[in-house]
């Protein structure tokens, strides 16, 4: 089970991508934390993983405080078997001070995933303070502390038209940081013409060399979505993680106790197509079945095409980025995905045929096995010809 708290819409950062819309403060109660937690232990699961996202959680640090502290004595109050913990930070990791790092440490289980979208001109180009001024230093250093203290942590790297052919230079600046993770994040929202899209085939071809690179130095790495594009080869169709399933194992709780199937979908909370419920009734089954079914038009618009086994079309959220309406897409993310596809089995057939020791070892000598709540988008297989 994951259950992603939306702490707040205020951020200390002005992102000219954001999807959350307006920066604005109203934070989450300890009283809705406190529903939302216990609306999610009902749920059956071996695992509960509890992320904090926004906005910027850490402006909250009281809160996210008191939710591992109410967390924890709520799992040790149950009985045998009680699910494994995992804590998540989504974060801009300008805040990470000395007392942020305290409650990140071990022996708690956490992982942190920071927004770096490269060398310092890319990154400071759109996420810049509320005074405009890049926040590269900033997020530089909160990445240090995390290795200091040793929390795992993952980068996100969010990159538009106009920086779409700089995704190798991105990698190449992100790869020495030491991620568990990078994930490469198209902003769907932006115009991708078929000139933003020719260069994001030379960037991802950039990115793809650096990528080799590290396999070649024996340092294996997920750097999504190109790697869920190779597993989706290996396994036959796309391992979907549970928010794609549109609440098969996720919730997202605003501060007003909302329920969402995904914290992409929360926006400024003021839009209730996508609510599915809240903390204080539970979920709304027919929403969520309404949901679903509005989402599975897509696979009338997909069912033709030999890829749609190996693209994440079924992604509500990329439906309400591209159109804002569930079951609906445009031809910019088939492009995309068909880039990123093309670009995963170049990178897979080249290091393959060159017996490339770690590629071989991370991909074909060891056993995948999905993650908690997710799934294998099964029976999406085009007809044969």
């Amino acid at each position: 089970m994951e259950l992603t708290l939306f702490i707040d819409h205020q951020c200390n950062l002005r992102c000219a991508y954001c999807y959350n819309g307006d920066k604005f403060s109203r934070p989450m109660s300890a009283e809705t934390m406190r529903r939302a937690v216990d609306l999610a232990l009902r749920r059956p699961g071996d695992d509960l993983h509890v992320s904090f996202f926004g906005g910027e959680p850490l402006l909250h640090l009281d809160l996210l405080r008191e939710t591992v502290a109410y967390v924890e004595a709520a799992v040790a109050a149950r009985p045998a078997p009680r699910p494994s913990l995992l804590f998540v930070l989504n974060t801009n990791g300008t805040l990470l001070g000395d007392e942020a790092l305290g409650l990140l440490g071990p022996p708690r289980r956490w992982s942190a995933y920071v927004s770096l979208d490269g060398p310092r001109e890319l990154h400071d180009r759109y996420r810049v303070n509320a005074a405009g001024r890049g926040s590269f230093d900033a997020a530089m250093a909160g990445i240090e502390r995390l290795r200091a203290a040793a929390v795992p942590f993952a980068v996100t790297s969010v990159f538009r038209p106009s920086t779409a052919y700089a995704l190798g230079d991105a990698l190449r600046a992100i790869l020495p940081l030491g991620p568990f993770k990078v994930l490469l994040s198209p902003n769907y929202r932006d115009e991708w013409t078929e000139e933003a899209i020719a260069d994001l085939r030379r960037g991802l071809a950039a990115a793809g060399e650096a990528w080799m690179e590290l396999f070649r130095a024996g340092r294996a790495l997920p750097v999504s979505p190109l790697h869920a594009k190779i597993l989706s080869h290996l396994k036959g169709a796309m391992p979907c993680p549970s928010r794609c399933l549109l609440g098969g194992g996720e919730l997202s709780v605003a501060p007003t106790g909302r329920l969402y199937p995904c914290a992409q979908m929360v926006g400024q909370d003021d839009d209730g197509r996508c609510v599915v419920g809240h903390v204080e009734r539970g979920v709304d089954l027919e929403a969520l079945v309404r949901l679903r079914q509005e989402r599975a038009r897509v696979e009338q618009i997909c069912a033709p095409c030999a890829r749609r086994d190996r693209c994440q079309s079924q992604c509500g959220c990329r439906h309400l980025a591209l159109t804002g309406r569930l079951g609906e897409i445009t031809a910019a993310l088939c492009e995309i995905e068909a880039a990123f596809i093309d670009e995963a089995d170049r990178v897979a057939e080249t290091l393959y045929a060159e017996g490339c020791t770690a590629f071989l070892d991370y991909y074909y000598r060891r056993a995948w096995a999905l993650a908690p709540g997710a799934s294998v988008a099964a029976g999406r297989r085009a007809p044969e010809q």
